[in-house]
């Protein structure tokens, strides 16, 4: 049980919890922030911290599987663009390698539904900058080039044969 003094940051910890899920270190991170002009202490903070993981609110492998399912289904995005994004949030990079090694990429069919969503922008273009810009997207969103390449030719097939 925490300190009532605690209680608080806690509440700080709650809110910030509030509006998405979190890892462990972008919460160290606010909370620190968030102490500089009190009386808490760091120590303060990763009672705080350690309170939460207790309680599964905080769980970096959870947050992993949350976030990799959210961007297959909002904002496709290629296998090294998702480790890069992981890593911004304070996962580390072996729990992100243990996830992938555990489950199913399919980034083929992530980069198609990617650039099935885009197409309309660039049907009307003439087809090499149609190419071009199709595979300028596909490359923003981390795919690598045999897969860009591969997608964009299903896709032309697919269009232009209709």
């Amino acid at each position: 049980m925490l300190d009532e003094d605690l209680q608080p940051l806690l509440n700080k910890a709650y809110f910030y919890l509030k509006f998405r899920p979190r890892t462990a270190w972008e919460m160290r991170r606010y909370l620190y922030k968030k102490i500089e002009k009190t009386h808490w202490s760091r120590s303060d903070a990763d009672k705080i911290i350690n309170h939460l993981l207790g309680l599964g609110l905080l769980d970096d492998k959870k947050f992993i599987e949350i976030f990799i399912e959210e961007r297959k289904n909002l904002k496709p995005k290629g296998k090294f663009v998702l480790k890069q994004e992981l890593i911004k949030h304070g996962i580390d990079k072996q729990l992100i390698d243990d996830y992938f090694e555990r489950t199913p990429f399919n980034e083929e069919d992530l980069a198609e539904k990617a650039l099935y969503h885009h197409w309309s922008r660039l049907k009307d273009l003439p087809v090499e900058k149609r190419l071009q810009k199709a595979s300028q997207f596909l490359f923003r969103r981390g795919f690598p080039f045999a897969l860009a390449k591969k997608t964009l030719e299903k896709l032309n097939n697919k269009f232009s044969s209709q």
